[in-house]
């Protein structure tokens, strides 16, 4: 897929979206700033670091955390779920597995297996999981997918009270205008593989 993006910047604390219909290039775009595809051509920095190369690869990857459209939950319990990054580190950081899991309302879903999560419970189990690891950067693939308008809402203003909390900067990639305009602080819009237009959302 070819994509035409000439400059793209998102500063620490910042929400920024990126809305374009079905087969715009959204997803192939956060692909390459998670740095699961590499551009042919141009340069990709994450707080300041070539991420194009491999000495950087593992120190920005570990900075960064990405939630797909489909939240992917093992067989496991919530907590054993939302912990999963920090063992994958070699850490064993019950407490911050704990304040994740409190910052996205669902401790009391804990111990239950993630597998039985209503869709909306497993969108938060999931970006308790994309913060368990306090990231720098985090990437949304359409967070809003196949949610109803009230958990939308919900969670819409739970993402924006933890990511304002958190000073990470956002990317999120949706179809969802309204879900978009509520969350973001730049908006951007993805037509065709070009970048068509960024700037504040009024102005958009």
């Amino acid at each position: 897929f070819s994509l035409e993006v000439e400059e793209l910047a998102v500063r620490e604390g910042e929400v920024l979206a990126i809305i374009g219909p079905n087969g715009a290039g959204k997803t192939t775009l956060l692909n390459a700033m998670a740095m699961l595809n590499s551009p042919a051509a141009g340069s990709l920095s994450i707080m300041g670091r070539d991420a194009l190369a491999p000495a950087n690869r593992l120190f920005l990857r570990r900075a960064m955390s990405v939630v797909f459209s489909q939240p992917y939950l093992t067989n496991d319990t919530v907590f054993d779920n939302v912990a999963l990054p920090l063992r994958l580190r070699g850490l064993r950081d019950g407490l911050a597995a704990e304040e994740a899991l409190e910052l996205f309302r669902i401790t009391h879903l804990r111990d239950r297996n993630a597998k039985t999560l209503s869709q909306g419970e497993s969108h938060r189990a999931a970006l308790a999981r994309a913060f368990v690891t306090r990231p720098r950067l985090l990437l949304l693939d359409e967070p809003f997918a196949a949610l109803d308008e009230r958990v939308k809402e919900e969670i819409t203003r739970d993402l924006r009270r933890v990511v304002k909390a958190s000073g990470a900067a956002v990317v999120l990639v949706t179809q969802d205008q309204e879900g978009a305009l509520t969350l973001c602080d730049t908006l951007g819009v993805l037509i065709g593989g070009r970048l068509l237009q960024t700037g504040a959302p009024q102005d958009v």
